[in-house]
Parts: structure tokens; sequence; C-alpha cells
């Protein structure tokens, strides 16, 4: 998705104050342009109708009485005016009675396509005025006005009044809308008007429509100057107007930047002086509200400071309750186990020290033939065993456990602990040994790798092909081994009382090898963890530091 352009403030006001600059030019100049051009034109117009209104009423006489001489004399007189280009005078049947026009052919081909009819001469009696306009070529465009010409019949009376009064003639005046002549006063009458003939004069535009054009490209020039400057000096009043904008909006970055103590600095005597004294007053109350809440914040982090600090207490207070729970039941386990193992030991030993020396004496001293007989006393001897290595796991688990350290290497430890643990040929025994040295007790570690080992073999199914896994690595100072089988693995409820005493999954056992074993690695400082998933194996994970 492409990015939107963004314009500032700058660019909006300054396209907004210029398009209305240019729009309001523009228009003017144009309302005016037109506005002249109209009067030019018009005063063209009216400058025909002049010429032709003087011409009909000096050229009364002479078509009354078809002075053609006369006549010719006042049409050359008249194109001798600016800007004529033709002169004519006809009579009633439309006639030209003389003719008189600058030399073109052009001229004289629209006068021979557009003669006068005598109906428009009759005509001209009711209209008192025809104009037109068309195109020339050379002369471009022109006007066309035709003007009836007059006659006026007096009676005696009237004529004894003029005589016998003065007469100020004015010129002969027109106006377009409503014709009427002047040339006598208005308080004389005359009898009967009637037209004689016409006068037809043209007159070219072409010096009023360079003057128009002339015109156009001064006020285009003009136009162009007041736009340019309208936008230099928009640029100016964009400057002096959003000046005050931009301090106010730095101001508000910077207060919301966090710096409460910066404040607007306008220098002007108007609403935005008055717009930056509110801003500085809510900053400055900002300010106090701020260090208001940083004091209630500092008090509210000093309380959770000591709060967390009680709650850590109570939490280590806590954990040493708990820790000394399980060290009463711990304790009291002892002690029943203790109790139970000084109780039993002596009275079960003498009696396993006679059957063993029994079942010794038998299996030397006499030969038995069936197969049945010799199994028994081979029974009665490893149950012996067993019976004493119980006594002895409860007597070692009763007992403190006193640690005879010595630096030894892991890796010769390791490989010697394998071989005391009898594996059967199902079951492959792997190694990943990392050799360095580490302070243990050996004959305790010992004792726990062999249980550990042990109880890998026994969770292994009869007819699986399985592993073991040994693994030390040194992280540190820490040593690490790993036991790890591929066995059936343990239930989360069996992880959980694994190394509680006397709790045990095997069909032989008390449940002390584990139990044991965690002694021993406490003892040393150390932990035990162990990870199992079910029908996939288990992992148990020692760490032993190296000093």
């Amino acid at each position: 998705m492409s990015k939107r352009i963004r314009f500032g403030l700058n660019f909006k006001v300054i396209i907004i104050i210029s398009s209305i600059i240019i729009l309001t030019s523009v228009i003017l100049s144009c309302f005016f342009i037109a506005g002249q051009t109209f009067i030019l034109k018009g005063s063209i117009e009216n400058r025909a109708i002049i010429l032709a209104n003087s011409l009909a009423t000096s050229s009364e006489y002479g078509v009354t009485t078809s002075s053609k001489e006369f006549l010719s004399h006042l049409t050359r007189n008249t194109l001798k005016e600016e800007d004529v280009l033709y002169s004519i005078i006809y009579d009633i049947n439309g006639n030209p009675l003389a003719l008189e026009t600058i030399t073109n052919e052009d001229i004289e081909k629209y006068l021979f396509s557009t003669p006068l009819e005598p109906t428009t001469i009759k005509n001209l009696e009711k209209e008192k005025l025809k104009k037109r306009t068309g195109t020339i070529q050379k002369f471009g465009e022109f006007i066309d006005v035709t003007i009836p010409i007059f006659s006026y019949e007096y009676n005696p009376a009237s004529a004894l009044a003029i005589m016998n009064t003065k007469i100020d003639v004015p010129i002969a005046s027109y106006d377009e809308d409503n014709y009427e002549r002047s040339n006598v006063p208005v308080n004389i009458k005359y009898d009967k008007e009637t037209v004689v003939g016409a006068v037809r004069i043209g007159l070219t535009l072409d010096r009023i429509n360079y003057q128009i054009a002339e015109m156009t490209k001064s006020i285009i020039f003009l136009t162009f100057i007041v736009i340019i400057a309208g936008i230099i000096i928009s640029f100016f009043l964009v400057k002096v107007i959003l000046t005050p904008i931009r301090e106010l909006m730095l101001g508000t970055k910077r207060i919301s930047a966090g710096d409460l103590e910066y404040r607007v600095s306008i220098n002007s005597k108007d609403e935005f002086k008055e717009l930056a004294n509110s801003f500085n007053s809510m900053a400055s109350d900002m300010e106090v509200h701020v260090k208001e809440l940083n004091i209630e914040k500092r008090e509210l982090m000093r309380l959770k400071i000591a709060f967390e600090q009680r709650s850590n207490e109570l939490e280590e207070t806590l954990k040493k309750v708990q820790t000394i729970q399980q060290d009463l039941v711990r304790a009291e386990k002892f002690a029943t186990v203790g109790r139970l193992a000084s109780s039993v030991a002596h009275e079960l030993r003498n009696p396993l020290a006679a059957i063993k020396n029994i079942s010794y004496f038998l299996s030397k001293m006499h030969n038995f033939d069936d197969d049945k007989s010799k199994t028994m006393v081979k029974m009665l001897s490893d149950e012996v065993l067993r019976a004493n290595k119980i006594i002895t796991e409860l007597l070692d688990y009763s007992r403190i456990k006193k640690l005879m350290k010595l630096e030894i290497d892991i890796v010769p430890f390791i490989n010697k602990v394998i071989p005391e643990v009898s594996i059967p040929k199902n079951i492959k025994v792997i190694t990943q040994l990392e050799d360095f040295k580490v302070m243990l007790d050996p004959d305790k570690i010992t004792q726990v790798l062999i249980n550990l080992i042990t109880n890998a073999r026994d969770a292994m199914p009869p007819n699986k092909e399985g592993q073991i896994k040994i693994i030390t690595h040194k992280i540190t100072d820490i040593c690490q081994i790993s036991i790890e089988d591929n066995a059936c693995g343990m239930s989360e409820e069996t992880l959980s009382h694994l190394f509680e005493p006397l709790f045990t999954t095997k069909l032989k056992g008390i449940g002390l090898g584990l139990p044991i074993a965690k002694e021993i690695i406490d003892a040393h400082k150390g932990k035990i963890t162990v990870t199992s998933e079910k029908d996939i194996g288990t992992t148990f994970k020692i760490e032993l530091p190296l000093q």
C-alpha cells in the first residue's frame, strides 16, 4: 500500500491564500477586460452613429435636390474621418447618389453583395437605425450603420416663429435606445417628417481591437504581477501567522516528552499572546500536578518495595517452615526407621547368620542328587543375603551421613562402577563421558550409581532390546551425571512420591534405595532430579559441585 502524502499547514495555507488571490485576480481581470471591451466597442458604435447622423442631416438638401456633387463632397469629407471604410448616400429607391470607399476589393464585394433595398429604407422611418457587424479581410471586424434621411415641411406660422426666435442648434446626437433628432429646439414643432433616402457608413474595429488586445496584455501582465506579489505576501503572512502556532506545537511536543519546565515565548500583542499565556499557565499547573503525582508515585514505590520485602520475608519464612516441617517429617521417619532398625537388627541378624551358616554347610557338606534340593539350598542363601541387605539399608538410612571426599577422575570412576551391576544381554550400556576431576565420596556415590543403574535395568521389559546411557558433563563448576533408559517410564503420581521412604513399585524391596541416594546427594550439596515419559523412558540427572 502506497504511503499517503502529508501536506503541512504552511503549504495548505499558502495554497488557499494563493488560490484566493489568483481566482480574485483572474475574475477581476476578466471583468475589467470585458467592461473595457464593451465601453470601447460602444464608443466606436456611438461614433459611427454620430457620423451617420451628421451625414444624414447635412445631406438632406442634396438628396431633395439630387445634387450629386454636393453629396459626393459630403461623403468624401466623411471618409476622411478615422477608421471610416466607406460612406454612401442612397435615395428613397436604394440607388447610391454618392459613394466613397477605401480602395479594397473585399469592401467593394461586400457592398455589392449587400445592397440597400427600398423596403429597408422605408422601414427606417420606423426603426430610425439599422446596425450590423461583419468581417472584411485585411480590415478585420467592422460595424455597418444605416440611418434614414428625413425631409421636413413647415407651415408659415412655424417658419415665422423660427425666424423670430434665437435658436441655439446643438450637434446632432443619438440615443441608441430612443433615437430622436435634436437639431431644433424642443418648443418648435415641424409639420411633416418624410424619409427621402438613407446614409450608410462603415467603421473598422481594427484599431479598437488592437487597443483591446494591448489592454488585455497589460492587464494580464499586471494580473501576473499581482499574483506573484500576492503569493510572496502570502509567504510572509503565513510566516507571521504560523510562527506562533509552530511555537505552540513545539511546546506541546516538549511537554509531552516530559520537559514540563518549557514555556512558550510569543512577543506579539494579539490572541496568540493570550493563547501562549494560557498554554504556559496550563504547563505550570501540569508541572505542579506531575510533581505531586511523582511524590505520590515515589511513596507508592516505597510502599511497594517494603511490601515486596515483607512478601519475600514471608516467603522465606514459609519456606523455612516448610523445610522445618519436612525435616520434622523426615526426622520422624528417621526416628521410626531407626527405632525399627535398632529393634529388629540384632533380633534378625543372629538367626540370619545361623541360617546362612546352615545353608553354607548344606551346600558344602552334602551332595544333593536332585536339582530341586540344590535350588532350594541356593534360594535359602539368596534370601538370607536379601534380608541382610534390607537390614543394612535400614541401618544406613537411619545413620548420619558422614562423607569422605576424595579428588577422583570421573571417567575411570564410572567405568569401575558399571561392571558391579549385572546387565542382561538384551540391554546395552552406552557411555558418553567427559573427562574431568571432581571432589566426592567414592563409596557413597558408587552406592547411588549402582542403585540408579539397577533401577534402570529392573524397569526394562524382559523381551525388549533396551539401552542404558550414562553421560557425564562439566558445566562451569558443576559435575553433571545423567542415567537414561528407554524402559516403560513412570506416571506423574509415581514421580511425585519417588524419593519418599518406604515407597516402591517393585515386588521386592522396601523403597529405601532412592531416598538413600537423595540423602547422599544432598550431603554432597548437590541435586538429583528425574524426568520420565510413559512408554518412552526415564532420565535421572545428578548435579554435584566440583569442589
